[in-house]
């Protein structure tokens, strides 16, 4: 059990309690999530795909596939993940149009989101066990990457349900990471479900990037897209 691993477990505990006093100051909400819209896909495309793909080869000793067929597993669980997050959201659009006709209850949709949530934070959970940081500035730049789009997660679900996420869902979403890790440290998981469990992270990782960040890329939020894109594109080139 590594220090770093355990630092960077609490770190994401206290960034979704403390979210919602996290206040901006020196940057308007457009110009954040922008920034935060580039460093998430700068991670994805730089990072998790590389990583994913490095699982090619135990994909396919464990499934007896080709490198084409392993390669179809590994591509088309980042799509499940694009795709489970996708019709999440086809969900809330759709019950929005409900509840504004007071023709359904609010707090069934967001069981749905808190779950389909807790579901996304207990497989990081896991795949933080697993993570071999190399150094403390490897995890603090992983901290950084999925700690801020947490906080994005957070301050969308928060403008949807309001007192129901403060209450309920907050909390849930901190279990669902440290319950993931703790399974991850005591029961061992083979390295091709991790992959595979990775790989669709990724997928819902693009998708929210698209959906509640880079909308926010108008006027000045392209500099900051950019900024966050090439910043840290750099940074991972170089760790």
């Amino acid at each position: 059990m590594s220090v770093a691993n355990i630092m960077v477990a609490l770190g994401f505990t206290f960034i979704h309690l403390g979210s919602k006093y996290f206040k901006l100051h020196l940057f308007s909400v457009n110009q954040f999530t922008s920034f935060v819209g580039g460093i998430s896909l700068a991670y994805v495309f730089f990072h998790l795909i590389p990583t994913i793909q490095s699982y090619q080869h135990d994909v396919m000793e464990s499934f007896s596939l080709s490198a084409t067929n392993a390669s179809h597993l590994i591509f088309g669980s980042i799509l499940a993940g694009i795709v489970v997050f996708y019709f999440l959201e086809l969900l809330l659009k759709s019950t929005r149009i409900n509840i504004a006709n007071k023709s359904f209850g609010s707090s069934g949709l967001f069981w749905a989101h808190i779950g389909a949530y807790f579901l996304y934070n207990f497989i990081i959970g896991i795949l933080l066990s697993d993570i071999g940081f190399t150094s403390t500035v490897t995890a603090f730049f992983y901290l950084f990457a999925i700690g801020l789009h947490f906080l994005t997660n957070d301050w969308v679900l928060r403008h949807h349900f309001e007192d129901l996420y403060d209450r309920y869902g907050i909390k849930l979403l901190v279990a669902a990471v440290l319950i993931g890790w703790l399974i991850g440290v005591l029961i061992h998981i083979p390295h091709v479900v991790m992959g595979l469990l990775e790989a669709f992270v990724a997928g819902g990782l693009i998708l929210n990037a698209i959906k509640d960040e880079l909308p926010a890329c108008r006027g000045n939020g392209m500099t900051s897209f950019m900024v966050g894109l090439v910043s840290y594109t750099i940074i991972l080139l170089a760790i």
